[in-house]
């Protein structure tokens, strides 16, 4: 029997180590590798659930082609004719721009490293498409426009003295990792705060938990930051030395009194003055802004504001707070410089600054474009993982717009939703079918550099699955491309992207369980270097926005949709529809056919408080319907203290009951394009019969 040491791609998020057991070709067994630096041989349950996605008979097996309503098995030659074939006949009659590209997370080579954007920029279209619009850019744009720098990580648990959970649950994102690093903190006495509206297992151990009305939380950190000025908790020196715009900011957030913000948040007064006064006097300190604040449609205001809130408590760049960290400088491979000139993505002039920051188009953008035509038509994708039928908003919109397309293509481990629409379907290559680099950032130590890289393996015979980086390759040689293309194998395009670090796969494969890159964190870079914005200092009142015409500083906002500013939808819809959740065995809408998983979340839930339950007649385990004005689903009810009453909680990523049938894709947030998934309105009902 072999053991064969590689990383963990199950939930695309946390990339532990795993020793991987061969017996001949098969794998038979998985355990954690305990001297990698990130799980220390802890697994979660996904990564149990390995073998089955592997051995799973309903993966893709071969290239399908569509044959009026039925599905014909083709082979790699003909199924990369055809779309050859068709990418050049749309560009010779629309033009380059007519072709879109969505890349999703479950096929990327290394955090989405360039691959399809070679191709892109040499068939000549900007039009990339992608879920960061809604998970991780929000946050990582806020920082850029607050800070100057794009990469803040590096928590650091034992140094850390208060722990601010916001809108983020680790036991289900990131159990491996940040949890158990937040746990070994508690037990050397750090506070731990959580504000969400769910009851969640994070919240269950926390010193304060804040049950926060869903869309309402940039109120509630422009309440902090005015106590924490009033009271002169900021540290006064930073501030001084370091920001620009603190009178500014002070005068915009004087109406926000515990008491004003208790009345918007639900969050009760003396907990808005204790949550600040424990997170400024605790220090250091360390946020994670979750992924559920880039769920509405003033994420902007509310992520800027947590931004400034890090920075007026000093907890910029020092350990155990937010640690600054350089980019790892890899071979850009995308060839910027082959896209034709005076081409810009769709969404340019709806979401400028956005599209500017993330070289891609908004979703709510495409899907309009799709319908509309306008401003200029969309007519073939490409598809590289991801299942956006179903995991982004108002489902039915989506998949109308992606029927309207001439020519579609899906890469993926199995017939999603999304690739049951398409004209051809290709089998992807799984995590042990295909090698990858995968590079990340942890709390390691303070004497550990902050990047970590690995090698993942290519273990067993993918048939023919492919891997995404070998169908770009091929794709580009039917295209006419192939010059650019001149790597034999993955492993020699990936020698070509660490080139600049010094590093090669040899080195990776001689180090199986992986190796760090860089220099241990320096700490207060800012001291000598000063802050990479307009002011060389961290900008509360923002010049950046300012220069959009957006304005500079964080400024309250009811969601769109809500009971402040959608009175009318609210006399029929009184209820706010929280959806996205996530579970740890599920990554969005994937590995739900895994009998390991399904045994542990088998089925949708809607989580209703037990108030909420009585005044529409609910029992825990009935059948209701969930209704928005979108749409409906029926799902199973659950009853539970856990949510905070006059909300449905729904589950993320479920087929059976999908949520997005409920939500919106207009109405985003108009700096960073964020669809309100977790505080539009809807209501319930029993389910007859």
């Amino acid at each position: 029997m072999k053991v064969i040491k590689t990383i963990c791609g199950m939930c695309g998020g946390d990339y532990c180590g795993i020793d991987v057991y061969v017996e001949g070709d098969k794998i038979v067994n998985i355990k954690g590798t305990q001297e990698h630096p990130h799980n220390r041989g802890r697994l979660c349950p996904q990564a149990r659930a390995a073998i089955e996605l592997e051995y799973d008979p309903q993966r893709l097996k071969y290239p399908m082609k569509r044959e009026g309503d039925s599905w014909q098995r083709t082979s790699w030659d003909e199924a990369l004719d055809i779309i050859a074939e068709n990418l050049s006949r749309i560009k010779d009659r629309y033009g380059a721009q007519a072709l879109a590209i969505h890349e999703g997370e479950s096929l990327e080579q290394f955090i989405r490293d360039g691959w399809a954007r070679r191709f892109m920029n040499l068939y000549g279209t900007p039009n990339w498409v992608q879920n960061d619009h809604m998970c991780y850019l929000p946050s990582v744009i806020a920082e850029h426009l607050t800070y100057g720098i794009e990469e803040i990580d590096g928590f650091e648990g034992e140094h850390a003295r208060c722990i601010l959970l916001w809108g983020a649950n680790p036991v289900t994102s990131h159990i491996t990792t940040h949890w158990r690093y937040i746990t070994q903190a508690r037990k050397r006495g750090a506070k731990l705060i959580v504000v969400d509206p769910r009851f969640t297992q994070a919240a269950q151990k926390a010193d304060i938990y804040a049950p926060i009305r869903p869309g309402s939380d940039v109120a509630l950190a422009l309440g902090l930051i005015n106590f924490i000025i009033t009271e002169k908790l900021y540290d006064a020196d930073f501030v001084e030395r370091w920001t620009t715009g603190f009178d500014q900011l002070a005068e915009r957030v004087k109406p926000f009194t515990p008491e004003k913000v208790a009345n918007i948040t639900g969050v009760p007064a003396k907990d808005i003055q204790r949550i600040a006064e424990t997170y400024a006097n605790c220090k250091p300190g360390w946020m994670d802004a979750g992924n559920a604040l880039e769920h509405h449609s003033n994420s902007a205001q509310t992520l800027r504001a947590l931004m400034i809130l890090r920075a007026l408590t000093g907890n910029i760049d020092v350990p155990g707070g937010h640690v600054l960290i350089n980019p790892l400088p890899l071979t850009d491979v995308k060839l910027r410089e082959k896209r034709p000139t005076g081409l810009q993505p769709l969404g340019t002039e709806k979401y400028p600054l956005f599209v500017e920051y993330g070289d891609f188009v908004p979703g709510d953008v495409l899907i309009e474009t799709l319908h509309t035509g306008k401003p200029y038509p969309i007519k073939a994708m490409l598809l590289g993982g991801g299942n956006p039928a179903i995991t982004w908003p108002n489902s039915q919109r989506v998949e109308a717009a992606f029927r309207r397309l001439d020519f579609m293509v899906v890469m993926d481990l199995y017939v999603t939703a999304t690739a049951g629409l398409a004209d051809i379907v290709l089998p992807a290559a799984s995590q042990f079918e295909k090698a990858q680099l995968v590079a990340s950032t942890a709390p390691y130590g303070v004497d550990k550099p902050a990047w970590y890289l690995c090698l993942r393996k290519q273990i067993i015979d993918p048939g023919e699955r492919r891997s995404d980086w070998w169908f770009w390759k091929a794709l580009a040689h039917r295209m006419g491309y192939g010059v650019y293309y001149p790597w034999a194998d993955e492993k020699e395009a990936i020698d070509y992207q660490l080139k600049p670090l010094g590093i090669t796969v040899a080195d990776l494969e001689a180090n199986p369980a992986g190796m760090f890159y860089g220099e241990p964190p320096r700490y207060r870079r800012y001291e000598k270097e000063g802050f990479r914005t307009p002011t060389g200092k961290v900008e509360l009142y923002s010049h950046v926005l300012e220069g959009y015409g957006y304005d500079p500083l964080p400024h309250y906002e009811e969601p769109i949709e809500s009971h402040a500013r959608a009175p009318e939808t609210a006399k029929h819809y009184p209820l706010i529809l929280n959806a996205g959740r996530k579970v740890s065995v599920y990554t969005h809408s994937r590995h739900r056919s895994l009998p390991r998983l399904r045994k542990i979340e088998p089925e949708p839930l809607a989580e209703v408080h037990p108030t909420t339950a009585q005044e529409y007649g609910v029992s825990d385990g009935d059948w209701i319907v969930v209704e928005s004005l979108r749409g409906a689903i029926e799902i199973t009810a659950h009853v539970t203290e856990g949510i905070v009453p006059g909300v449905v909680n729904l589950l993320h990523g479920w087929e059976e009951a999908n949520a997005n049938v409920l939500t919106d894709h207009q109405n985003c947030d108009p700096i960073l394009a964020t669809p309100s998934l977790r505080s539009g309105l809807c209501r319930i009902r029993g389910k007859k019969g």
